[in-house]
């Protein structure tokens, strides 16, 4: 039995033991600005304010403000403006090259039903849907590589970078390392997979990793669809409209698919073309999460309309299942001769995550019935999201991924969100509307997705198993609004805005490496260093855009 079926038999043998990643954890923890029209049109900046359904899900408190029941539906279009760059360097024609997405959205549904306790207090409850998160995006990255550098090169490092003091099975070793790199014909830099005669030393046999060839290019696809929804329900008060208070529960239910595809153009050592290396991914994430809203709204001074406002959000809870398919493939000469090689794998796993706890002030203020001023900023740290992987599926027991909290905890970092809005009445029937919305960077400035997380079956299964080595490290997202409001008639509203959104990222097609030792393993698992030690592979990263356009419109009715 060869090689790569023996590994093979292996991976299938632990596919259930993969852990979610820091990378894909971001994208779920995250929120967009979203709810209705009123609150977009403000940038979000309606915590102290109050009034609005959509402070449901940020400052429960805020519903405390109705004086009479509403009901209302939001929808709208959302357009994502993907990013590409260096189109004349592509390798590859079968790579998906689409280029921006756009989508209609039911963004949300809820009521509000107020009722008066007597004097200047009320009591009110509420139910209110919105679409929290918009997954849809898609970004091109393209550009070229030192000649020196590949992903089938850091492939073949990982092989190679078992430590010393450890057997190959305590490494957590499996077979797409190899699947990966797909690389065995090719004799570079380094010497082939191949049984050595064991000489006079007793340690029979040994191997060491396929090899590698350069590559002077690459082309990236980054594609994101789905949505996470989220369902609060709130109870909220009003005590002589000095002091409101509110609770919400919030139930998320997650649908995420994330498609991957990257393409090399291999060089010899020549620096001639000799094929491409082709890697692509497909993963879906489903699952629900839930977590509980506090906060408060109080006027400081009685004669006058300023009010201050705080709120806590509970870490949200999330029970995720990961569905996915993952494919390489090979195509390269050596010489005079052609070679292909191809692999593929289907995984899933279920994993637990728990989001950080997020923080909130804000202020508010209206002159006259004419104006409205409204600002609020936030912090949650998400260098503290964890994760749980399964380990006993037979009995749902999980066990805490210490390996990728520490992933986390080194990559991502607190961030803060400012939000701040303005409306004003020229006339009763009409509100006009201006917002600004900031949001802080989440990755730090040296991020990346590692490479050598590894298994070690004695711990059950601490880690992660990657299928893809490019990441993409998003920088702050800047936010504009406008809207403008309309009173139809004594109870009917109706509410338009427009979002500009913008971001910017920078796309690595995998983690730099410099001076890693490499190893042999003699065919009993222990382990020799290999004369070639000391590998250095970089990755050139490129800087892709995800641009959004939302239009928003909605109908609300009072009574």
């Amino acid at each position: 039995m060869n090689k790569n079926l023996i590994l093979a038999t292996l991976c299938l043998a632990s596919a259930t033991a993969m852990a979610q990643e820091t990378y894909e954890n971001a994208q779920i923890a995250t929120q967009d600005l979203n709810g209705t029209a009123r609150y977009i049109g403000m940038g979000g900046a309606m915590e102290a304010l109050g009034a609005d359904i959509s402070t449901m899900g940020t400052n429960p408190a805020g519903i405390g403000l109705f004086r009479k029941s509403w009901v209302g539906a939001s929808a709208g279009v959302t357009i994502q403006s993907g990013s590409a760059n260096n189109s004349s360097l592509s390798p590859i024609n079968s790579l998906n090259k689409k280029d921006g997405v756009t989508n209609v959205d039911f963004n949300q549904l809820g009521f509000v039903y107020s009722t008066q306790c007597g004097g200047e207090s009320w009591f009110n409850l509420g139910v209110n849907y919105h679409k929290s998160r918009n997954f849809n995006m898609i970004a091109n990255a393209i550009n070229t590589l030192d000649k020196a550098s590949s992903l089938n090169k850091m492939t073949f490092m990982r092989l190679a970078s078992l430590q010393p003091d450890k057997k190959l099975w305590q490494q957590g070793e499996d077979s797409r390392w190899y699947d990966m790199s797909l690389m065995d014909a090719v004799n570079d830099d380094v010497i082939n997979y191949d049984l050595m005669d064991s000489g006079d030393d007793g340690m029979g046999g040994a191997w060491i990793a396929d090899g590698y060839s350069a590559s002077d290019a690459y082309h990236g696809t980054y594609e994101n669809s789905g949505y996470i929804s989220e369902f609060d329900f709130n109870l909220s008060g009003n005590f002589n409209n000095r002091v409101f208070l509110g609770v919400s529960f919030g139930l998320k239910d997650v649908h995420y698919d994330n498609n991957t595809y990257y393409t090399e153009r291999l060089i010899d050592l020549d620096n001639n073309p000799r094929g491409t290396h082709n890697v692509a991914d497909t993963r879906k994430i489903t699952g629900t999460g839930f977590d509980i809203k506090f906060g408060i709204i109080f006027r400081p001074i009685e004669e006058s309309p300023f009010r201050i406002g705080a709120y806590i959000h509970t870490p949200t809870w999330y029970d995720l299942t990961c569905i996915g398919d993952m494919g390489a493939d090979a195509d390269f000469t050596l010489g005079d001769k052609g070679y292909y090689n191809a692999s593929g794998y289907h995984y899933d796993y279920k994993y637990k995550m728990t989001t950080p706890w997020k923080f909130g002030v804000s202020l508010g203020h209206t002159i006259n019935n004419m104006v409205a001023i409204g600002a609020t900023y936030e912090y949650a740290d998400y260098s503290f999201i964890k994760n749980k992987i399964v380990y006993d599926y037979d009995h749902s027991i999980y066990s805490s991924d210490y390996d990728m909290d520490q992933n986390t905890k080194e990559n991502l970092r607190g961030v803060s969100t400012a939000k701040f809005g303005v409306e004003v009445k020229p006339v009763p029937e009409v509100a006009l509307r201006l917002g600004y919305n900031y949001v802080s960077p989440m990755y730090k400035e040296d991020a990346s997705k590692w490479f050598d997380i590894y298994t070690n079956p004695d711990d059950g299964s601490s880690g992660n198993y990657y299928t893809t080595y490019d990441y993409v490290n998003w920088k702050d997202t800047h936010r504009v609004t406008f809207g403008v409001g309309f009173v139809l008639s004594k109870n009917f509203n109706l509410d338009l805005s427009y979002q500009y959104s913008t971001q910017k990222g920078e796309y690595h097609p995998f983690q730099s490496v410099y001076d890693l030792k490499t190893y042999g393993v003699y065919s009993n698992g222990d382990t020799f260093l290999i004369d070639n030690a000391g590998q250095t592979n970089i990755g050139t990263p490129t800087t892709i855009k995800n641009d959004r356009h939302q239009i928003n419109v909605t109908l609300g009715y009072r009574f």
